[in-house]
C-alpha cells in the first residue's frame, strides 16, 4: 500500500520513494515513450529526403532525381492551367525531359555550347531575368508603401468623367482606379530609383571614342 508521507516523499511497503525520485523516474519514462516516435519521425524525413534525391531516370551520364523532375513538373503546371496530373500525363513529361536531355547532350557533343553567339545569347537571358527579378522585387517593396488618398481617387475619376457623357458611379469604378494610381505612382518611383542609382555610380564615357565614324 502506497501512503503520502508529511516530508514531500512516497512510502511503499518497506522502500521509501522521494518526489525528486517519482519525478525522475516519470522524466526517464518519458523519454524510453519519446525515442521511438523521434526515431520513427527523423525515419520518415530521412526516407523523404532519400527517395527525393533517388534517380528516377538516367539518361547516359545525366540522372534526373525525383526531386528535380517533381520541381519542373509543378513549374509546367504553374504555366499551363489547363495541364492535368494523371499517370499518362506524368509519363509524357518524363519523356519529354528524355528527349530534351538527348538533344542537350548531343548538342554538347558538337560543341555548340561552346560557340559565342550561344554564350552571348545565355548572358543575355541572364541578365535579362536577373533585372526582371531585381525591379519586381524592388516592385514590391515600393508598393507595401504607396498610399493612395481619396482625393486622389475622386480627382482622378472627374477627370475621366469629362469625357464620358454617361458613365459609372464612382462607387463601382473605386478600386480600378485606386489600382491604376498605385501602378502609376510605383512606375514613377521606380523609375526614380533607378535615375538614383546612376546618379551614384562612377559611370565614364569616352564620347570621342562614341561618336567617331
Amino acid at each position: 500500500m502506497v501512503a503520502l508521507r508529511d516530508e514531500g516523499g512516497f512510502t511503499c511497503s518497506k522502500h521509501e520513494i522521494t518526489n525528486k525520485e517519482v519525478s525522475a523516474i516519470m522524466k526517464k519514462s518519458f523519454l524510453y515513450l519519446l525515442l521511438p516516435v523521434l526515431s520513427f519521425c527523423l525515419f520518415c524525413c530521412t526516407s523523404e529526403n532519400t527517395e527525393k534525391h533517388k534517380t528516377l531516370a538516367g539518361i547516359d551520364s545525366y540522372n534526373l532525381t525525383l526531386d528535380e523532375f517533381q520541381y519542373q513538373l509543378a513549374a509546367e503546371m504553374g504555366l499551363d492551367k489547363d495541364f492535368k496530373l494523371t499517370k499518362e500525363a506524368k509519363k509524357e513529361f518524363l519523356e519529354g525531359l528524355i528527349r530534351k536531355e538527348l538533344l542537350i547532350q548531343e548538342a554538347k557533343r558538337l560543341k555548340l555550347d561552346r560557340k559565342e553567339s550561344f554564350v552571348r545569347t545565355i548572358e543575355r537571358y541572364w541578365e535579362f531575368t536577373l533585372i526582371r527579378d531585381l525591379m519586381e522585387m524592388k516592385g514590391r517593396e515600393i508598393s507595401r508603401k504607396i498610399l493612395i488618398s481619396q482625393e486622389e481617387i475622386d480627382a482622378c475619376y472627374e477627370n475621366i468623367k469629362k469625357s464620358e457623357d454617361r458613365f459609372p458611379p464612382l462607387s463601382e469604378l473605386q478600386e480600378k482606379i485606386t489600382e491604376d494610381l498605385k501602378e502609376k505612382k510605383k512606375t514613377g518611383m521606380l523609375k526614380e530609383w533607378v535615375n538614383d542609382l546612376r546618379k551614384k555610380a562612377n559611370i565614364r564615357i569616352n564620347e570621342e571614342l562614341l561618336y567617331k565614324d
